[in-house]
């Protein structure tokens, strides 16, 4: 009895220690079939894809940093993929293969910029929800599909399409977060209407038993239209920032236990005319600079711009620091954040020679759109952060106003707070370390880890410490039933170690001491 009690100590804290943070932003698909490779931080590397997208795209990839699918909600202009008829103008979720996933067509959506957001099953490592809102009436709602990718051969499969949420329209600021115990997720959603000023926020929650909606809270100003609305959170997850385009700022705490909105801040007032056009937005990694893009507000002299705030200064606004500027006919896009800790700008070219802002013709093609902006050094102040316009070339691909609307996948548990408490039940502890055989040599300084009568496809291995440090993570495809792997321990240093073996079917957990 004390040996399985001994267990429950260090499987509490495996599951305690950020187990959950198995999936990565680490491939960007947006624009006129561009992307961006980031498996390796230190050189991203251009790439491609089949999305002709001016907004919404999403994707996410696994713990290695390969490509799972990606997607977005394309106009019918601009977007003709291979296969039987289409609707157009409705979103699409696409493979690693760039193939579009079965029954992965005609996701509702209307065509803007950040009504699309992926998000995990807590309860399947192989299923993903995909939410879609509809910002204008065409499809206004909000709506979820479950795709499975571990059907059709690894191809994937959408189980459930479209289910319906809400009937009302959103604002385009579909966003994701991870709940507080590192493996559930909050999805914040908020309305909109043309005639009734609304301040109403909307936040569900995806657990192991499914979807449900946790709270609806009137917070912050109120207001009339602004379906363009940006929100970012903080590296923490634990404040989120908002702009809107009639010029709107504001800061909020977020709790990500209860998922409660509080102290709500205004740093910029809303316009008293229209408009400033707040746009898109980042935070720096350490939180104390704000990146924001704005659009143009109807004038044919108008000029769009890109501006770091400090969020350190005693006047916000007087701390503005103008990094670009572009007349009418190019515009800028959306701002973001990449796992490589730099800063991201998408700009539009030429918006106007073909007579709208998409699609491009054949012949636009400038540094402008072949191109996206970089800031070097987030954190550092003014020129500090060498930004660097039109910079990153994206391989003979072209930029509109989007980049991917992913959330942080890698964020943890918080830990030591309220939340941070998963456990396992005591029977399934006891049946999963006997289901994983553990060996440590001390002369070879190997862990001979095996195990058998696995009934998943996929795995993933996790190595942690004994106080929940994830250190070494892999994944792959089982060949058979069995598992084993020789494990290296010779760069580690002496103490208790804990092992976590993850398939479609099963977790399947032990321990060892290298002496």
């Amino acid at each position: 009895m004390k040996a399985i009690k001994s267990l429950l100590v260090f499987v509490l804290l495996l599951v305690a220690g950020n187990t959950y943070a198995q999936f990565t932003d680490r491939f960007w698909a947006f624009g006129d079939s561009a992307a961006i490779n980031f498996k390796n931080l230190n050189n991203p590397i251009p790439d491609s894809s089949i999305l002709r997208v001016r907004g919404t795209c999403v994707s996410i990839c696994d713990s290695l940093g390969d490509l799972i699918f990606y997607g977005g909600t394309p106009n019918q202009t601009i977007f003709r993929p291979p296969g039987p008829p289409y609707t157009y103008d409705m979103g699409f979720i696409i493979n690693k293969s760039h193939n579009i996933i079965v029954n992965g067509d005609s996701l509702k959506g209307t065509e803007w910029y950040n009504e699309m957001a992926i998000v995990t099953n807590p309860a399947n490592i192989n299923q993903f929800y995909i939410f879609t809102a509809g910002v204008t009436p065409i499809n206004q709602g909000f709506y979820y599909s479950l795709l499975d990718m571990s059907l059709n051969n690894g191809a994937g499969y959408v189980l459930q399409k479209n289910v319906q949420l809400q009937t009302f329209q959103t604002n385009d600021c579909v966003t994701a977060i991870k709940h507080g115990n590192g493996r559930d997720w909050w999805i914040l959603i908020r309305e909109w209407s043309y005639t009734q000023s609304l301040n109403s926020y909307y936040l569900y929650l995806i657990s192991p038993s499914g979807i449900s909606l946790s709270s609806h809270q009137n917070i912050g100003t109120s207001y009339i239209g602004g379906g363009a609305v940006s929100i970012e959170f903080n590296k923490n997850g634990d404040k989120f920032y908002e702009c809107i385009n009639s010029g709107l700022i504001e800061r909020f705490d977020f709790d990500r236990c209860t998922g409660v909105i509080s102290n709500d801040t205004i740093l910029a007032p809303k316009a008293t005319t229209w408009r400033r056009n707040y746009w898109g937005m980042a935070l720096s990694p350490d939180d104390s600079k704000l990146y924001l893009s704005t659009m143009l507000a109807g004038s044919s002299s108008d000029t769009s711009y890109f501006v770091q705030y400090n969020l350190n200064a005693g006047n916000f606004l007087a701390s503005a620091d103008t990094l670009l500027a572009l007349p009418k006919d190019d515009r800028m896009g959306l701002v973001k954040l990449g796992r490589d800790g730099k800063i991201y700008l998408s700009c539009i070219a030429n918006s106007l020679d073909c007579g709208f802002d998409y699609l491009y013709c054949d012949t636009t093609w400038n540094a402008i759109n072949e191109n996206l902006s970089v800031v070097n050094y987030p954190d550092s102040l003014g020129a500090a952060c060498d930004f660097q316009p039109f910079s990153f070339y994206l391989g003979g691909h072209r930029s509109y106003y989007g980049l991917p609307n992913n959330p942080n996948y890698e964020l943890g548990a918080l830990r030591g707070s309220a939340c941070d408490t998963l456990t396992v039940s005591l029977n399934d502890i006891i049946k999963e370390a006997n289901s994983l055989a553990i060996f440590y040599d001390a002369g070879w300084s190997t862990a001979f880890i095996n195990a058998k009568n696995l009934r998943g496809r996929n795995f993933q291995f996790q190595l942690f410490s004994i106080n929940g440090e994830l250190l070494k993570q892999e994944s792959g495809k089982l060949s058979s039933e069995y598992y084993t792997q020789n494990l290296n321990m010779s760069s580690f240093s002496t103490g208790v170690y804990i092992v976590r073996l993850v398939t479609d079917k099963e977790v399947l957990t032990g321990r060892f001491a290298k002496n």
